[in-house]
C-alpha cells in the first residue's frame, strides 16, 4: 500500500509543479538575452546565431505562434503592441495577418532583440511603416491608460518571477482599452481540458523539461547538448494569475495542438471596469 500511495502521489504531482524561475529580475532577462549570441555560437563556428536559437525554440514556438493569430480579435484592433517581441517571429506574423491601417508596436527590453526583429521583418520584406519599435519593460510601459486595443505576448510570462509577473500582467491590463483583447501564449501546466492520452503525454513531457530547466541537475547537460544555451521558459498556471485581475475575463482557452512541450493560447478581454 506504501508503494503504491508513492507511486500514485507521483503520477499527481508529474508535470504539474512550476520549478523556481531561472531569472530573478527583469535586468537579468535583458543581460542573458543581450549575450545569448556570444553563448549560442557552437565552437565559434556561427557567425550569426540568431537563426540558430529560433531554430531551437521553433519546434513548439512557431506552431503556437500562427495558431493564435487569426479571427475577429485581430481584425477588428486598430493599435497592437507586442511586448516581448523576442526575434521578431510572431510580429512577422502580426504583420502578415493584419491591413495597411492597423498599426503595431513591438517591445522588448532588449536592444539587442528589437534589432533582430527589426532585422528579420526586412529580411522578409515585411517593414512597413505602420510597424515601430520601443525598448521598454513590460512592467511599466511608457503608454497611457487605454492605449491599445490587442496585447500580444508570446513566451514572456514564463520567464518572469511571480512579482514581476503580475506587474507585468497589471500593466497589460492598464494600457488595454474596455473591450480590448489579450492574446497570451506560454508554456503550461493547466492540461486537466484535454483527453487522458494527450494529458498524460504532456505532464510527462513536462516533467522531462523541468529536469533539464532545474538548476544543478541536468542543466548542465541540457548547455552541452544545445551549445551553451539552456530552456529559460519554464511550464506555469497563468490562468490562476489571471483570475486575480479586476477587469479582465478569459475569453477562450486551448492547449495548442501540435507541440513536442504543452503551451496554453489564453485570449483575454478588459471590461468596462
Amino acid at each position: 500500500m506504501k508503494l503504491w500511495s508513492t507511486i500514485s502521489a507521483w503520477l499527481h504531482r508529474i508535470g504539474r509543479r512550476e520549478v523556481p524561475v531561472w531569472f530573478e529580475t527583469s535586468e537579468s532577462i535583458t543581460s542573458e538575452f543581450q549575450t545569448i549570441g556570444k553563448k549560442l555560437k557552437i565552437f565559434r563556428l556561427i557567425p550569426n546565431p540568431f537563426p540558430f536559437y529560433d531554430w531551437i525554440m521553433g519546434f513548439y514556438e512557431r506552431v503556437s505562434n500562427r495558431e493564435a493569430l487569426h479571427g475577429p480579435i485581430l481584425e477588428q484592433a486598430r493599435k497592437i503592441v507586442d511586448v516581448g517581441a523576442g526575434t521578431g517571429y510572431l510580429l512577422s506574423r502580426l504583420v502578415k495577418a493584419t491591413r495597411e491601417d492597423q498599426e503595431i508596436v513591438a517591445v522588448d527590453l532588449s536592444q539587442q532583440m528589437l534589432q533582430d526583429s527589426e532585422s528579420y521583418l526586412s529580411k522578409h520584406h515585411l517593414l512597413t511603416l505602420r510597424t515601430s519599435f520601443k525598448q521598454a519593460d513590460c512592467r511599466a510601459l511608457p503608454w497611457e491608460d487605454n492605449t491599445f486595443d490587442l496585447y500580444v505576448s508570446s513566451y514572456l510570462f514564463d520567464l518572469l518571477p511571480e512579482t514581476e509577473l503580475r506587474q507585468a500582467l497589471k500593466e497589460m491590463e492598464r494600457v488595454l482599452v474596455p473591450d480590448g483583447y489579450a492574446i497570451l501564449i506560454t508554456m503550461t501546466t493547466e492540461l486537466d481540458d484535454i483527453p487522458w492520452i494527450s494529458r498524460t503525454f504532456y505532464r510527462l513531457m513536462n516533467e522531462f523539461y523541468c529536469l533539464g530547466y532545474d538548476k544543478g541537475r541536468w542543466n548542465p547537460i541540457w548547455r552541452s547538448l544545445f551549445a551553451g544555451y539552456a530552456p529559460h521558459c519554464r511550464p506555469i498556471a497563468l490562468g490562476s494569475y489571471l483570475r486575480d485581475l479586476d477587469n479582465m475575463v478569459m475569453a477562450y482557452t486551448k492547449v495548442s495542438r501540435v507541440s513536442l512541450f504543452p503551451v496554453r493560447i489564453y485570449y483575454v478581454r478588459k471590461t468596462h471596469g
